[in-house]
């Protein structure tokens, strides 16, 4: 059963649980304005949305008056960061924002690494939720993974030098972004639209439900003193199971009591309309 009383963190979903597209959820903004700024609980913000740099995310949240620091902002772009780094990545094909991709190639400056597309040299396509995708973008990276990744054949008589076959990642598999006029299209689709092309699918999924997005939190908190706090079963739920930790589902985004209903899994240690309600639970 959960209980308010034994939390001393919160990890909060963005779009549908604080915000609705660039409008805040008041009660539960001010929920957290409010317990923050009493110190009573430590907020996280996490989001899979990488069509926005982690700069933005912080606009955005303290253009709500929340007092926010870079470390409490959590996105599939630092995974992202680390994964390039690992590998010693030195040429990507990010397709991206042109914010997001400064953003990349601001914090990747120190490794050298180059986004670029150049089929002789590209290591990596790395796909992000990109508002700013072109048929163009989507054709290069079909270029890339065939010249690189498919046998040659009829289909596809035009080779590059280069025969390593180049990776292929993706930031987050959400189908859908809420916003104030619905759902709206994000990765998800776009990565259908490749696999439905010419069979490309990602080596790797980022953020939720990647429990290494919580990494920070689990390493400052006991599992039982955190909860996270989102509107998604397939992703805010599925990462707080994964992590091992509650999960309060707000109904102010995506999911609905007839979803809830049809759900097959676990259920929510809470279920509330708005964030701030999450106060009258205890135990």
């Amino acid at each position: 059963m959960f209980d308010i009383r034994k939390k001393n963190a919160f990890v909060c979903d963005l779009d549908g649980t604080l915000f609705m597209g660039p409008d805040p959820i008041k009660p539960a903004v001010d929920f957290v304005i409010e317990n923050t700024r009493s110190g009573r609980f430590s907020y996280y913000y996490l989001t899979n949305n990488t069509s926005k740099c982690p700069e933005e995310y912080m606009k955005k949240i303290s253009g709500a008056a929340i007092p926010v620091t870079p470390e409490q902002i959590l996105t599939p772009l630092i995974t992202l960061e680390s994964y390039i780094r690992g590998k010693g990545c030195r040429s990507v094909y990010l397709i991206a924002s042109e914010k997001v991709t400064a953003h990349m190639a601001a914090q990747l400056a120190d490794a050298g690494v180059r986004f670029e597309f150049d089929p002789e040299r590209n290591e990596l396509i790395a796909l992000t939720y990109d508002k700013e995708l072109t048929y163009e973008k989507l054709r290069k990276a079909c270029q890339l993974w065939n010249g690189r990744n498919v046998p040659p054949s009829p289909m596809c008589p035009i080779r590059p030098a280069n025969q390593t076959p180049v990776d292929f990642v993706a930031t987050h598999p959400d189908t859908c972004c809420p916003s104030e006029h619905g759902p709206i299209p994000d990765i998800g689709g776009m990565m259908r639209f490749l696999e439905t092309t010419n069979g490309m699918k990602p080596s790797h999924v980022f953020g939720k439900p990647s429990p290494t997005l919580l990494a920070p939190v689990l390493a400052k908190f006991k599992p039982e003193e955190i909860a996270v706090v989102g509107d998604r079963l397939y992703t805010d739920k599925a990462i707080a199971d994964n992590a091992g930790v509650d999960f309060v589902c707000v109904l102010s985004g995506e999911t609905t009591r007839e979803d809830l209903d049809r759900y097959a899994g676990t259920p929510p240690a809470a279920v509330v309309d708005t964030f701030d309600e999450v106060e009258a639970i205890r135990g």
